[in-house]
């Protein structure tokens, strides 16, 4: 699955994974495929693209289960503030 890029015109967004849904907002994340940086598409009625640091990313992929779900708590949090 692919979308627009938010950051590189004429480029697309990768789809990597579904991430927990949290707060009521479906997250997945994505990756620009000109630029390589880190996306998050958060959708609840409206869909909207987040930025991520390669840190935040990698966690995302890396951690399972709960912990990501915590994680998810966390990073939503303190970007939507």
């Amino acid at each position: 699955m692919r979308k627009e890029s938010p950051c590189c015109d004429n480029a697309d967004a990768r789809y990597l994974m579904e991430l927990p849904h949290v707060y009521q907002f479906d997250f997945d994340l994505y990756q620009c495929e000109q630029c390589s940086r880190y996306w998050v598409y958060a959708w609840r009625g409206v869909g909207g693209w987040e930025i991520t640091t390669n840190e935040d990313a990698e966690k995302m992929r890396l951690l399972e289960n709960d912990e990501l779900r915590a994680f998810m708590k966390e990073w939503a949090r303190s970007s939507f503030d």
